[in-house]
């Protein structure tokens, strides 16, 4: 999938406030930690515009991911490295914003199953090296594709009805003025 579909599927993942009845101000932080979760799982592919987030600070991790294990859509695909990332921030990042490690996680795996529609990924990377697809091979459908645009489509269309029920319940009615 593109850059785009990622960070439209993977920010999606703010709809955790919604389930554990938390819309607030955190969003200004979810939102962008989202954002750079949904892109983080290409920090092992050169070319990826992960490199670019933050000013470019990401790009010192440019060509450091080579080896045995570090291939793209190989260990930073994996369920693994999802875990231990949420594991850190849910040590260092609970008590300030509880949501923040979920969000992270299930945007940061949004990643890497979206993948899967397109080519085969390494899931199970490094206890299995074995990469898994989530259709036949002869249905994977190519990046930039009609699935690509599909899932960007419903993407973009779950952050409009998301931030325009955010709008219904913190805009305050006592302030309009008509």
């Amino acid at each position: 999938m593109t850059w785009r579909t990622h960070v439209a599927i993977g920010t999606n993942a703010i709809w955790l406030t919604v389930l554990f009845g938390r819309i607030d101000q955190s969003i200004v932080v979810l939102l962008p930690v989202a954002a750079l979760a949904s892109l983080l799982p290409d920090i092992d592919a050169v070319d990826a515009k992960i490199h670019y987030a933050a000013g470019g600070v990401l790009g010192i991790f440019k060509n450091s991911f080579h080896g045995k294990y570090f291939h793209h859509r190989g260990m930073m695909h994996s369920i693994l490295v999802m875990l231990i990332f949420f594991a850190i921030l849910t040590i260092f990042f609970y008590n300030l914003y509880p949501l923040l490690p979920a969000v992270f996680a299930l945007s940061y795996f949004s990643h890497s199953f979206i993948d899967g529609f397109n080519t085969s990924v390494g899931y199970l990377y490094p206890f299995n090296r074995k990469r898994f697809a989530l259709l036949p091979r002869s249905l994977l459908t190519p990046v930039g594709g009609a699935a690509d645009n599909l899932l960007l489509f419903l993407g973009l269309f779950g952050l409009l009805v998301y931030f325009a029920l955010f709008a219904v319940n913190f805009i305050p009615t006592h302030s309009l003025v008509f």
